[in-house]
């Protein structure tokens, strides 16, 4: 016989009777609450970090007009002699050698921080707290964002060292265009 405990070890019964009808009811009865319970206890996690997940993304600015919604989810990689940087807007920006090896976080998303009134605001992102630099700060990015047909990472620098500057094309840097017409 096999007795299940509460903290879901397995307790051998050598040399117990068997038992009766009514307590082999009870035990499966008991087996299957537990299951039902870790059940709906990995179902209320998944649904509390599928929340916070939605919660981020309603907490984002993503333009006064969410014009840089369509950047959300998507990865945009430059390669220059050494490296490949890949930039992934309001997530995350890396740095890999391009012979392979490592990854190293260049930051994580931090805010639009051009200047901060109206739309200049959104010139620029910042990403903070990426790797630790060897006797140094942590690493950081500023993305200069410029108006361009397509989504493009076109330049990546280090102007100062764990300091990094790059540069991001994308319609949504455009400027709006108003045309009046005259009556």
């Amino acid at each position: 016989e096999i007795l299940f405990t509460e903290f879901s070890h397995v307790i051998e019964l050598e040399g117990m009777p068997e038992f009766d009808g009514d307590t082999k009811a009870l035990i499966e009865a008991a087996e299957s609450a537990a299951t039902n319970f870790q059940s709906a206890a990995e179902n209320k996690s998944n649904k509390e970090i599928e929340m916070d997940s939605l919660d981020k993304h309603l907490s984002l600015d993503l333009g006064p007009d969410e014009e840089f919604y369509p950047l959300q989810g998507h990865c945009y990689d430059y390669t220059e002699r050494e490296y490949i940087y890949t930039l992934c807007p309001f997530d995350k920006i890396t740095q890999k050698p391009k012979d392979g090896g490592r990854e190293t976080s260049l930051g994580q998303w931090g805010e639009f921080s051009g200047e901060k009134a109206g739309r200049e605001k959104y010139s620029e992102m910042s990403y903070t707290g990426g790797e630790k630099c060897w006797n140094g700060p942590d690493r950081q990015t500023k993305i200069t964002l410029k108006c361009g047909v397509t989504n493009e990472l076109v330049s990546a620098s280090e102007p100062n060292r764990c300091e990094y500057a790059m540069e991001f094309l994308t319609p949504a840097a455009c400027k709006p265009v108003h045309l009046h017409e005259e009556l």
